[in-house]
């Protein structure tokens, strides 16, 4: 898992059936690097809000009978990072 803060939204006009609602988020993942990760997030997560993020297998087992495509899920919303 990793940290990181929501930085804006990806709209798809179209979505595969089995993904259900939730939207599709951009996050800039904590680190040196300034990498991003489109990830999926049920929960409603907003602009600048920090969040964890699973992914791989982790991140499919959630969906029924582990069958997605999505590879990165927001599973928590971040208060405090303990510094």
């Amino acid at each position: 898992m990793k940290s990181g803060t929501v930085v804006g939204r990806v709209w798809a006009t179209k979505r595969i059936d089995r993904l259900p609602a939730g939207a599709l988020l951009e996050i800039e993942l904590d680190g040196r690097a300034k990498e991003r990760v489109i990830a999926f997030d049920p929960l409603g997560s907003g602009d600048g809000e920090r969040v964890l993020v699973t992914f791989g297998r982790a991140a499919t087992n959630w969906f029924p009978e582990g069958k997605a495509v999505v590879d990165a899920l927001i599973v928590g919303s971040l208060d405090e990072n303990g510094s």
